[in-house]
């Protein structure tokens, strides 16, 4: 009876101390969080991809017609990508952004967790 509950001890510790066989993702594989959020402020639409924690102070681009794709991808390195789809209203989006950075305007209540994280770009 001894012996058994001996064996079960060690069978039992080597279960814990052994190395995990299982795969770990590779750093190739890391593909960090994204959100993609659309607004619509009086005239003005937009879409936005950015990344799901904002940390720090992040850039804010403003990309006109551009691709999902390239916004994704921006966002998983850090940026904050404002797609807009009327090119000759980018100035009017870009006074919103700038509001928003310091807690005004109408984006405030729908993107209040962005107050303090932007840096938004000038042409």
């Amino acid at each position: 009876m001894a012996i058994g509950r001996v064996l079960v001890a060690v069978a039992c510790a080597l279960m814990l101390t052994a190395q995990s066989t299982a795969a770990a993702p590779s750093q190739d594989d890391y593909r960090p969080a994204i959100m993609t959020m659309r607004y619509d402020a009086g005239e003005l639409t937009g879409v936005v991809h950015a990344p799901r924690t904002l940390v720090g102070v992040r850039p804010v681009v403003f990309n006109v017609l551009g691709s999902d794709a390239y916004a994704q991808d921006l966002a998983r390195r850090g940026i904050v990508v404002v797609q807009v789809g009327d090119p000759s209203a980018l100035e009017q989006h870009r006074e919103l952004w700038r509001d928003l950075r310091v807690g005004k305007g109408p984006l405030a209540l729908r993107f209040g967790g962005f107050t303090g994280h932007l840096a938004v770009a000038e042409p």
